[in-house]
């Protein structure tokens, strides 16, 4: 089974946002010398807590710092921005660091007025146009846009191949299928509706054809991606899930209470009305246990999905912590 690690770069108790970016660029260099297979890194915006509005920016440094694990701009939220502006920086990091770099393709709302502040046309009525973006955005990838667009005769960097590798952010079958329509990786998340996770990656190597595109791929790719707190007991791990816990429950909300940190542990067992124990459910939002529990969540979710790659998060403010589990949690798995 291969690992992966997914940071929302949670700035550090008594950092900052430099800080943190930082830390990000040493747990690169020691999750690929514990043989993670990639990096990926979030895009979230007006998160008093997270250090990375702009995963496009600081790929390059990640990449820059390490050798051969895979980083990830995990997160391009493509529902805010022009596809071609996109693909330029994302071709510009591919030229830097071939072979490297893969794209995760998604859409968000990151609040109201963030929203708006993302859009350059602040009162226009902006129409639902992901899927014709998201063709448009690996058709730029490949520089071989559809005779049919009216961009077709403009490039970015023709002389370079086609790329960084593309994989759709899907949560329900709809996007996985969409995923395997494309031709394009799949990073399947068991973060929101975790129970969907299976029919989702069931459905896309299913469903899986050979990309049209240059940017996309000839055979299947995928993963799952799980929230994972680990500890040495299983009551440490029920302890560092807490603060994770509150911080979600506050997002659901339909006023959705952002925090300006993570909380401590007496906060967060105030906003969750007590402890919470690990959730015994086949699928759970939250996979939370000693590193041999954890472990063999992992090993039944791949058991019934084929998966042989779990990209984990955490959301942990402590960097030595979290390396410790990443470091318990290798040595379960091996």
């Amino acid at each position: 089974m291969k690992l992966s690690l997914l940071d929302p770069l949670v700035v550090p108790k008594g950092s900052t946002s430099g800080g943190a970016l930082r830390t990000a660029m040493a747990m690169a260099k020691e999750v690929e010398r514990l043989g993670f297979v990639r990096y990926w890194i979030v895009e979230h915006h007006d998160v008093a807590f997270e250090a990375n509005p702009a995963p496009e920016v600081f790929a390059a440094a990640l990449a820059g710092a390490t050798s051969q694990i895979r980083i990830g701009v995990g997160g391009v939220l493509l529902n805010h921005y022009s596809p071609y502006k996109v693909a330029e920086a994302l071709r510009t990091l591919g030229a830097l660091f071939p072979g490297r770099i893969d794209v995760g393709i998604g859409r968000a709302t990151a609040g109201p007025l963030a929203d708006r502040a993302l859009k350059r046309l602040r009162d226009a009525e902006i129409p639902d146009d992901h899927a014709a973006h998201v063709e448009e955005l690996i058709g730029w990838l490949g520089n071989d846009l559809p005779e049919s667009s009216p961009f077709h005769s403009i490039g970015i960097m023709r002389d370079e191949p086609a790329g960084p590798l593309p994989w759709i952010l899907a949560v329900s079958e709809g996007s996985a299928r969409r995923a395997a329509e494309l031709g394009l990786g799949l990073a399947c998340s068991a973060f929101h509706q975790p129970e969907q996770a299976p029919n989702s990656y069931a459905a896309y190597q299913s469903a899986f054809r050979p990309s049209r595109h240059a940017a996309g791929i000839a055979a299947p790719q995928a993963f799952i991606a799980v929230r994972a707190i680990i500890g040495e007991t299983q009551e440490e791990a029920e302890r560092l899930a807490m603060p994770v816990r509150a911080v979600f429950r506050q997002r659901r909300k339909p006023e959705r209470i952002m925090l300006g940190r993570l909380p401590e542990l007496d906060e967060a067992v105030a906003i969750m009305g007590g402890m919470v124990p690990a959730d015994e459910a086949e699928w759970p939002a939250f996979i939370v246990g000693t590193p041999e529990r954890v472990a063999g969540r992992l090993r039944r979710m791949a058991a019934i999905t084929g998966a042989s790659e779990f990209m984990i998060q955490d959301f942990l403010d402590d960097p030595e912590l979290r390396l410790r589990n990443y470091e318990l949690l290798t040595r379960a798995i091996a």
